[in-house]
């Protein structure tokens, strides 16, 4: 029995972290870390005090224990998480080294095809467990990644976005474009969804990739359908635009990066704390900055800065805000 109603659901693949020299061997118990885009964000709520709660699968091996136990010991609600006992969970590995210009570039591996999570259709949304969370949560948040992985998978985002199905609250899409997941190079599907969705979170780079633009305004006119927009524009800034064309934009934290993996989850938990609680598009955006910050300093797909950072980090004014330099300093340890 769940301790209290989620707010939130994620709905994606929890992925198993396994090292390099690991990744076609079957992980030992113990031995695999969490990933996944959506789990990310699962565990950053969950550790800013939001309810959540997780939608996927993972198979009936020691990797899919180890997600589930993960994600327990975030405060991740996963009653919804199925356990899928014929295919294996999913696995990712990362390699950090220097780029030429000496800066940390990360060369990431998956094994996903045929996965637990890359079998479940729409079928997934009419379990009892699912339907309970869906139906409960105010929010439910997903990503572009879901329907690259399998047809199946698509036809669940489909009926997840489009056709709302045993959804109460709102849908957050976060497009997280993967170019190797999309073997056709056609972005068409993820445009479509995102527009379907009530609000959208997109990097700079993302846009200019899938929408052919990554000006604020003029993507706002290519997605008029969404409540909010949200364009993250790197270590520069990141912008919310509403429906009506107003920008609220605040420039990015000045940070010595470790590691990118996981920032921009980290950015969209950041945010969706912010949002849920009603709080001005300044501080939303001021919350995605420093989860994204505190990732970018650490080895790991998440990390949190600490309490007292995020309080007087919310409370400066637009020039304290702007001469901020974010270390390793101001971060707990990381998670996931």
């Amino acid at each position: 029995m769940r301790a209290a109603q989620p707010t939130v659901a994620c709905l994606g693949e929890p992925l198993a972290l396994v090292a390099p020299e690991r990744l076609d061997l079957v992980p030992a118990p113990g031995e695999a870390g969490l990933s996944g885009a959506e789990a990310n964000v699962a565990v950053g709520l969950a550790g800013s005090g939001v309810p959540v709660g997780y939608v996927g699968r993972v198979g009936a091996d020691a990797a899919g224990r180890d997600v589930v136990t993960a994600l327990e010991q975030a405060g991740v609600d996963v009653s919804a998480l199925g356990v899928d006992p014929q295919r294996p969970t999913g696995r990712f590995t990362k390699v950090v080294t220097p780029d030429a210009s000496g800066e940390p570039s990360t060369v990431a591996d998956y094994r996903r095809a045929g996965s637990a999570f890359s079998a479940a259709g729409p079928e997934l949304l009419v379990d009892p467990a699912v339907r309970d969370l869906l139906g409960g949560a105010r929010l439910v948040h997903c990503s572009g990644i879901t329907p690259a992985l399998s047809p199946q998978c698509a036809a669940l985002m489909d009926a997840l976005v489009g056709e709302r199905r045993g959804v109460a609250g709102q849908v957050s899409f976060d497009v997280n474009w993967r170019e190797k997941l999309w073997p056709s190079g056609d972005p068409s599907e993820v445009v479509r969804l995102a527009g379907l969705a009530d609000l959208v979170l997109v990097g700079a780079d993302e846009a200019e990739r899938v929408l052919g633009e990554s000006d604020p305004a003029r993507l706002r006119a290519l997605l008029p359908e969404p409540e909010l927009l949200v364009i993250k524009d790197a270590d520069r800034r990141a912008v919310a635009v509403g429906r009506d064309g107003t920008q609220t934009e605040v420039p990015a934290l000045r940070v010595e990066v470790v590691e990118a993996v996981g920032a921009g989850d980290s950015f969209a938990a950041g945010f969706l704390h912010g949002w849920l609680a009603g709080e001005h598009l300044q501080t939303c955006l001021r919350r995605g900055h420093i989860g994204a910050a505190a990732t970018l300093t650490v080895h790991g797909d998440f990390a949190r800065a600490r309490a007292d950072v995020v309080r007087r980090l919310l409370a400066a004014d637009h020039e304290q805000w702007a001469g901020i330099r974010f270390t390793g300093a101001d971060v707990l340890e990381p998670v996931g």
